[in-house]
């Protein structure tokens, strides 16, 4: 059992879904420039709104924003392992990243929205279903990763057998949903690839806390012990030590002197509080958009959001996620000026807690 303690850090969140692809890298660029050294951002085929939205492939971007940085870190959050990508090729995309960029590649996995499967083909199933193809997905990618021992070798041919690995490399997975045929990565990750998972039910959590290196959710600090709980649990009963494992946050942020400018600046997100949206077979942002427009009121936008008009109100919010057990929050900004936000928030508070970690 590791006994390694997680130092507690903020990162950067990039959105996909909101901005061009360049504009992305001025960020990230500009992120590092003044302190932040590492980047979660969003994997989407659709965006949550039509005006004004995005549809980026992350996968390549997350390539050419290593090469314009000098060490951040990049992380997914999340992609979703049910239906668009095969969890082979997730492995083999995230182990070449690493053979580019060693130790600066991390994936964050989650059970997806229907705006992001749908639009391809697929039927949007239910929870339960999604949670399983995720867990299978999950044991895939780390047996292809070699992150697991070596189960008992087994003849070919046997169907009831859930999956191993012969003495070559070769990875044979018959799940319930996903199979995979003597499949070997002959890219491999240069190092151990950090994996992570979105989770805020009690179900997903215990698979996060069995099968992951750390715990990525939405819950506000006064909400999350039971989650944090849960959590640990599952992973001591793994014989994992908890204390080694990542709890991460991304806290909605919009910072601007002018309040309403902040406010206006939240619109964009304004589909991702309808009720039960994870849930909802919905994929047309235009859709999403009208439904969010009819049904979220301007007050569960403010509270989903710290809207700030100075930026050292954030000190005490973010304070707060760091004592109830989170050691990364990623600050997703929606601000209407994002370079703005970016050199006020690391000159007075990344500047802050960096101090506080040394003392």
């Amino acid at each position: 059992m590791s006994t390694e303690k997680i130092d507690k850090r903020l990162g950067y969140w990039a959105s996909q879904e909101q901005y061009a692809m360049q504009d992305l890298l001025k960020f990230v660029i500009e992120a590092e420039k003044y302190g932040f050294d590492s980047c979660l951002t969003s994997d989407h085929f659709h965006p949550w709104w039509h005006d004004n939205g995005y549809g980026n492939f992350t996968w390549i971007w997350i390539a050419a924003a290593a090469e314009r940085t000098k060490s951040m870190q990049f992380i997914t959050g999340v992609t979703a392992a049910v239906y668009r990508y095969n969890p082979a090729i997730i492995a083999q995309a995230f182990a070449s990243l690493d053979a580019l960029y060693p130790g600066r590649i991390g994936l964050g996995i989650g059970t997806g929205e229907a705006m992001n499967e749908v639009p391809l083909g697929f039927d949007w199933p239910d929870a339960k279903t999604r949670l399983t193809r995720t867990t299978e997905a999950i044991q895939i990618i780390k047996k292809l990763w070699k992150r697991e021992e070596k189960e008992e070798q087994v003849k070919k041919g046997k169907e009831n057998v859930r999956s191993y690995d012969d003495n070559d490399g070769f990875l044979y997975f018959n799940g319930k949903y996903f199979r995979i045929k003597n499949a070997k990565l002959y890219t491999p990750p240069s190092g151990k690839i950090p994996l992570y998972m979105a989770a805020s039910g009690e179900e997903a959590t215990r698979i996060a806390g069995q099968y992951t290196d750390g715990l990525i959710t939405v819950q506000k600090p006064d909400k999350s012990k039971e989650i944090f709980d849960i959590f640990d649990k599952s992973a001591s009963e793994r014989g994992k030590d908890p204390r080694s494992l990542e709890k991460i946050a991304k806290p909605k942020i919009s910072y601007s002197e002018d309040y309403d400018k902040a406010f206006k600046a939240t619109e964009f997100w304004r589909a991702s509080l309808i009720e039960d949206i994870f849930d909802l077979d919905i994929s047309d942002p235009r859709k999403l958009e009208q439904k969010a427009k009819e049904e979220v009121p301007d007050e569960k936008v403010k509270e989903s959001t710290l809207i700030v008009t100075s930026i050292e109100d954030l000190i005490k919010p973010i304070e707060e996620y760091f004592k109830v057990g989170y050691t990364r929050v990623y600050v997703h900004s929606t601000s209407p000026n994002e370079i703005e936000f970016i050199q006020a928030f690391c000159d007075k508070i990344l500047t802050y807690f960096n101090d506080m970690t040394k003392r």
